[in-house]
C-alpha cells in the first residue's frame, strides 16, 4: 500500500513539475514565431550580389522558403543531426538513450541526443548546458511541435542555425562558401554544409579544412548507412571534393545600396533596378574626370545618379569618386548631400510662367536690376543683353531675367512648385529665400534634382524614385501641364538658342535630342549639370565635401563633359527618343525683334512655338520710332545677316577668307556700321563675338540686327 501511494505521489509531482514547464515554454512564446532574424540582401538587375547587411543578432543571413532548398540538403540535415525527425514530438527517448549508454562507457560526454527541434529553441534561446536547462529544452521542444508543424521546425533551423564565419543560415553558407544558391548544392556540398552546425570552429571549411573534409565525409556515410543514398551516389560524392571559397561579402554600389536598404522595410532579398554595366562605368568617369581636374580647379569629388524615366528606376548611384578615399571624404553620400544648385532651379520658374500665360518669345529685360534690399543680381558673364526672349533667357541662364520673373510670379508661387517637383529640402518659407530663390540659394539634393528633370521629361508627371526592380511603378502625379513640360524641354534641347552663352560646340551639344541645363553654386562650390531625354535623366554634381571653393569653374565646364560621356553611354545601351509635341502646341512665325507673331512688314522672322491657348493676340506692328528700330515705310531692312544670327569660324580655313557679305533691301549705295564703326563697304572678315549691324542710307537709318560670331 504505502510503494502505491509512493508510486502515485511521484507521478503526480512529475505531472506538476512537467506542467509548470509547460506552462513556462507557453509564456516564453519568442521562439513559437520562429521569426527569423535577418537583414536585406541586395542585388543588381541581373542577380550579382551588391550587398548584405548584418542581422541584428549579428549575422550574415538570406532566409528561404524550404522549397528553395536543395532535397540533398534536407537529407544530409536529417542524417547529421536528427534522423527520426518526421517520428518524434520534440524529443528523441531513442536516442537519449543511446547517448546515455555511449556516454556511461566512455565516462564523458562524447554523444548528444538533442533533436532539431531542440537545437531550434536552443538558437532562439541561448543558454548554458546545465541538465536543468536541458530539461526546460525537452520540455519547450515538445511544446513547439504542438504548436508548429514539421516543415515549418526544419524550414526556420536551416534558416537559422550557424555556419561559421558570421553566416547563419544554409542559403548564406551556400553563397558564400561556394558560390551557389541552396537549391542548387550538390550532394557533396549539402554533406558538406550539413557537418558544420555541430560545431563550426571545429569544422569551419577555411580555418579548418582537413576537420571539415573529415565530417563531410562522415555525414555522406550516414546518409548511404541510414539509405538515403544508394552505392553509386555514395561513391561519387566522396569522389567530389568541393571546392571552398572565402567568405566574401559583397560591396557594390555601396553609396546606392545603403539607401535601397534603408527603404526595403521588411523586404529581406531584393533585386534592384541597378544596372552593373551602368554603375561600372559611371564610378569609372566619375574618377577619371575628377583626377584630371583636381589639381588645376581643386575639385576632389562629384556624384552621379541615372534615373529610368519610364519607371523612375535607378540604373546608377555614384555618391562619391572612390567610398575608400578618407581624405575627401568618399564615404559621403554626394546623391543624398544638400547643396546650393545654382542656375538649375531655373527651368522649373519657368515652366510655371509657360503654364500661366508666358511664351518662348516674349521679351523680358536683362537690364540691371536692383531689388528689395538691394539685392542686385548679375549675370554669370557679368554683362546685360538687353531685351532677350524666354527662350534665350532660359538656355542662356541669365540670372537678371530670372529674378524679374521670380518676382513677378511670386516666390511663394515657385516655392509651391518646387514642393509639387519633389523638393522636400526646401524646408523655409518663401520669404526666407526671396527671388533668389531662382538662382537656387536654397539647399537640395542630386537625387531631388535628378528627379524632378525626370518629371520634366515625363511631361509633368512626378514619381518618386525607385530601387527594386519588377516593383509596381510609383503613382504619378501631375505637377505641370504637358505643353508647358514640352515648351520647357524644347528650350533646354535648343542649342541654337544657348549658343550665345555657352558656345555652338559646347558639352551640352550632342548628336541627338537631348535636354541639359548647368548650375553653380556661389563662389564656385557646386557644379551640376543635369541631361535628359524621355527615356532616361543623367544629374551630375561635382565639387568639395568640405564645401571649399573650386578655382574658375562652372558648370559647363565642370560637370556638363560627365554628363556628355555619361550621356553618350546611355545612348549606346538605351537608345533615346525625340521629345514629341503634345496636341495643343503650334508653330508659328515670330519676329524676334519684338517677340510677337509676325506680320507681313516683318523683315526678319523665327519660328516658335505657342501653347494655342496662350497665343498672343497682338501682332507685330513696326512703324518709325515704334522702338523696334524698323522703317517700314522705305522697306530699309537688312536682308543678311538676320537678327540673332550665328556664325562659326572655321579653323581650317584661312581667317582671311572667312567674310560675311551685307545685304540689304534694294541694295542701294548703303554705308554700313559694324559695332558703332563705318565699314569700308559691304564685306567684313568674320571676328569672334557679339556684334551690331545696321546702314545708312543718306540720312536715314536701317534696322539695327545683332549677330554672334562664334569659334
Amino acid at each position: 500500500m504505502a510503494f502505491i501511494f509512493k508510486k502515485t505521489f511521484f507521478c503526480f509531482f512529475l505531472y506538476l513539475f512537467f506542467s509548470s514547464l509547460l506552462q513556462a515554454a507557453e509564456q516564453n512564446s519568442s521562439y513559437s514565431s520562429l521569426n527569423v532574424p535577418a537583414a536585406v540582401s541586395l542585388f543588381s538587375s541581373d542577380g550579382r550580389p551588391l550587398r548584405r547587411y548584418l542581422s541584428e543578432d549579428g549575422m550574415f543571413r538570406e532566409p528561404v522558403p524550404l522549397e528553395q532548398i536543395s532535397p540533398w540538403a534536407i537529407l544530409a540535415v536529417l542524417a547529421a543531426e536528427d534522423k527520426r525527425f518526421f517520428e518524434h514530438s520534440g524529443v528523441d527517448i531513442k536516442a537519449i538513450a543511446r547517448a546515455a549508454a555511449q556516454n556511461a562507457r566512455a565516462g564523458r560526454a562524447v554523444s548528444g541526443a538533442s533533436t532539431i527541434t531542440q537545437q531550434l529553441y536552443r538558437a532562439y534561446n541561448p543558454g548554458p548546458h546545465t541538465l536543468g536547462r536541458k530539461v526546460y529544452e525537452a520540455v519547450s521542444a515538445i511544446r513547439l511541435e504542438q504548436l508548429r508543424s514539421k516543415e515549418e521546425i526544419l524550414q526556420a533551423y536551416l534558416n537559422i542555425i550557424p555556419y561559421g564565419n558570421n553566416l547563419s543560415g544554409i542559403q548564406a553558407a551556400s553563397v558564400s562558401y561556394f558560390g551557389v544558391n541552396a537549391s542548387s548544392l550538390s550532394l557533396s556540398q549539402a554533406a558538406a554544409l550539413a557537418g558544420v552546425p555541430r560545431a563550426p570552429s571545429l569544422y569551419n571549411p577555411v580555418s579548418r579544412p582537413e576537420a571539415f573534409e573529415k565530417r563531410r565525409l562522415s555525414v555522406l556515410l550516414k546518409m548511404f548507412n541510414e539509405g538515403y543514398i544508394d552505392e553509386e551516389s555514395y561513391r561519387l560524392a566522396v569522389a567530389e571534393k568541393p571546392a571552398v571559397r572565402k567568405p566574401q561579402q559583397p560591396f557594390f554600389a555601396p553609396h546606392f545600396s545603403a539607401w535601397a536598404a534603408s527603404m526595403a522595410g521588411e523586404r529581406l532579398s531584393v533585386r534592384t533596378t541597378l544596372v552593373p554595366e551602368i554603375q561600372e562605368a559611371v564610378q569609372h568617369a566619375l574618377k577619371h574626370h575628377i583626377s584630371k581636374l583636381e589639381k588645376k580647379h581643386n575639385m576632389t569629388n562629384g556624384a552621379v545618379i541615372v534615373i529610368d524615366n519610364r519607371t523612375g528606376g535607378v540604373l546608377a548611384w555614384a555618391g562619391s569618386k572612390d567610398f575608400f578615399d578618407e581624405k575627401n571624404g568618399g564615404q559621403i553620400d554626394g546623391v543624398r548631400t544638400l547643396r546650393q544648385p545654382g542656375s538649375a532651379l531655373k527651368p522649373f520658374l519657368y515652366g510655371l510662367a509657360f503654364s500661366r500665360g508666358h511664351f518662348p518669345s516674349e521679351l523680358i529685360s536683362d537690364s540691371p536690376l536692383y531689388g528689395r534690399g538691394g539685392y542686385s543680381p548679375l549675370n554669370y558673364d557679368r554683362h546685360n543683353h538687353g531685351m532677350v526672349s524666354l527662350r534665350s533667357a532660359l538656355a542662356c541662364s541669365y540670372n537678371i531675367p530670372a529674378v524679374r520673373l521670380a518676382e513677378e510670379i511670386g516666390t511663394e508661387s515657385f516655392l509651391e512648385t518646387l514642393h509639387s517637383f519633389g523638393f522636400e529640402s526646401l524646408r523655409k518659407n518663401a520669404d526666407h529665400y526671396g527671388a533668389g530663390l531662382a538662382l537656387g540659394n536654397g539647399e537640395v539634393t542630386l537625387l531631388e534634382l535628378a528627379n524632378a528633370y525626370a518629371a520634366l521629361a515625363r511631361g509633368g508627371i512626378w514619381k518618386p524614385v525607385s530601387f527594386e526592380k519588377d516593383s509596381p511603378a510609383g503613382i504619378g502625379r501631375r505637377v505641370l501641364d504637358e505643353k508647358s513640360s514640352f515648351l520647357i524641354n524644347n528650350v533646354l534641347s535648343d542649342n541654337h538658342a544657348r549658343t550665345p552663352a555657352f558656345g555652338e560646340d559646347s558639352p551640352l551639344h550632342m548628336p541627338f535630342m537631348l535636354a541639359a541645363k548647368t548650375g553653380t553654386s556661389k563662389d564656385y562650390r557646386d557644379n551640376w549639370t543635369i541631361g535628359y531625354t524621355p527615356d532616361w535623366t543623367v544629374a551630375v554634381w561635382v565639387g568639395n565635401f568640405n564645401s571649399s571653393p573650386m578655382r574658375r569653374i562652372s558648370g559647363i565646364s565642370g560637370a556638363a563633359p560627365l554628363m556628355r560621356d555619361i550621356a553618350m553611354l546611355m545612348r549606346r545601351l538605351y537608345g533615346s527618343s525625340d521629345f514629341k509635341r503634345p496636341e495643343g502646341i503650334e508653330e508659328m512665325e515670330v519676329c524676334p525683334r519684338s517677340g510677337l507673331p509676325a506680320s507681313a512688314s516683318c523683315p526678319s522672322r523665327i519660328v516658335e512655338y505657342y501653347d494655342k491657348e496662350h497665343i498672343p493676340a497682338k501682332r507685330c506692328q513696326f512703324s518709325h520710332g515704334s522702338g523696334f528700330d524698323y522703317m517700314s515705310e522705305s522697306k530699309m531692312y537688312i536682308e543678311f545677316p538676320k537678327d540673332g544670327d550665328i556664325f562659326k569660324i572655321d579653323p581650317s580655313y584661312p581667317m582671311e577668307a572667312q567674310a560675311l557679305r551685307f545685304r540689304s533691301k534694294d541694295s542701294l549705295n548703303d554705308e554700313w556700321f559694324i559695332d558703332g564703326k563705318k565699314t569700308a563697304g559691304d564685306l567684313w572678315k568674320l571676328r569672334e563675338g557679339r556684334h551690331s549691324l545696321y546702314f545708312m542710307r543718306g540720312k536715314k537709318k536701317s534696322s539695327v540686327i545683332k549677330f554672334i560670331v562664334v569659334r
